[in-house]
């Protein structure tokens, strides 16, 4: 049996990676799996008569060569545990998978990665300093690592891509099914800036108990995490639980008091992970100099000049969203010479508008 057909057996057997990880650690290749016995599997401890009935389903069972041309259709390869592509940082993790089906390209720099995680209902402001923070931390070459879910998660992304970094999307599901629907456009996006990565077989479905496992992945992936936006029950926490026991930096963004939003990253700064409030902070409290990791040169659209009306406009923006009429009567202007700036302003990508009429400044 060839190897690549081995490995794809293993992960279509459903075993957990610590089962796999048994069985690897006796039988040193997943050839040597399938060419053993029952009672040579069994003699493995943690292995049962159950779990041998999955590896012969799977043999039976796995159309081999309808995954590969699914893999080849979809654009994705495999990277194997143990092998010199798989990610060093994450290979060093109890558990880790012993596959990952990679869209994209998976780099050795982006061992300097950073996990940002959050709620999927967020606020304005979280989604703000979410994505100023992931492209600040870009800036300076970190990957940043995130679930490509809605909310924190999405603007962490969107971050990483606008400022011209690498990104990595770790999914809870298999490599042909994209969640949500509606990050179909930032999943091609990650994929040609950094990659899609996921654990799980074609066909696999994101249901809720495979978020828990796919937290650890992208704990797993990066040298600390920092949570922008929790409440007290969020799969964000879960990560950072998880970053915990790998002994990976938790972060977490400050936020207002009266907000649900922020008692979950309250309760971790209490119990001692540290305050984050730029990328500076992040760099500091990895123990890493800030001579090492300098900021890129800034974007066009950063260094775009702004007219008198864009510079007294700028000047009233903040990451927290704000009206149009208070707007204008702060950098005194009329409200239809606003309106016309803030256009403007949006078109060079450094202003966003959100619901309700209302602008937040994005760098």
């Amino acid at each position: 049996m060839e190897s690549l057909d081995a490995w794809l057996l293993l992960n279509a057997s459903g075993l957990t990676s610590l089962r796999q990880h048994a069985l690897l650690r006796v039988l040193q290749a997943p050839e040597r799996i399938f060419a053993a016995s029952a009672a040579e599997l069994t003699a493995i401890e943690g292995i049962t008569p159950q779990h041998v009935k999955k590896l012969r389903d799977a043999e039976r069972q796995t159309d081999l060569a309808a995954i590969k041309q699914s893999m080849l259709d979809a654009g994705v390869h495999v990277v194997t545990w143990g092998g010199e592509a798989y990610p060093s940082r994450l290979s060093e993790t109890d558990g880790a998978p012993t596959l990952l089906l990679v869209q994209g390209g998976l780099l050795q720099t982006d061992d300097q990665a950073i996990a940002m995680v959050g709620t999927r209902k967020c606020t304005p402001y979280g989604r703000q300093i979410a994505r100023r923070l992931a492209a600040d931390l870009a800036r300076r070459g970190f990957t940043i690592v995130s679930g490509m879910a809605d909310g924190i998660d999405g603007e962490a992304h969107q971050g990483a891509l606008e400022a011209g970094g690498r990104t990595i999307a770790v999914m809870a599901s298999g490599p042909d099914i994209t969640y949500p629907r509606s990050h179909r456009q930032l999943r091609a996006d990650i994929a040609n800036s950094g990659a899609v990565v996921t654990e799980y077989a074609f066909g696999t479905e994101p249901l809720r108990e495979r978020f828990p496992a796919r937290n650890r992945v992208i704990s797993g992936l990066a040298l600390g995490v920092i949570v922008v936006e929790a409440p007290m029950r969020s799969g964000a926490l879960i990560t950072a639980r998880h970053g915990a026991e790998q002994g990976r930096d938790v972060f977490a963004v400050p936020g207002n008091v009266d907000s649900p939003n922020s008692r979950g990253c309250h309760a971790l700064i209490k119990d001692g992970a540290r305050l984050v409030e730029v990328a500076e902070d992040v760099v500091e409290g990895l123990g890493i100099m800030l001579e090492a990791v300098p900021v890129r040169a800034a974007s066009p659209q950063q260094q775009a000049d702004l007219s008198g009306d864009e510079a007294a406009v700028m000047k009233t923006l903040s990451f927290e969203p704000r009206q149009v009429d208070e707007i204008a009567a702060e950098a005194q202007l009329a409200v239809a010479t606003v309106n016309a700036t803030l256009m403007m302003l949006e078109m060079k990508g450094i202003v966003r508008r959100f619901p309700g009429n209302t602008y937040v400044r994005i760098s």
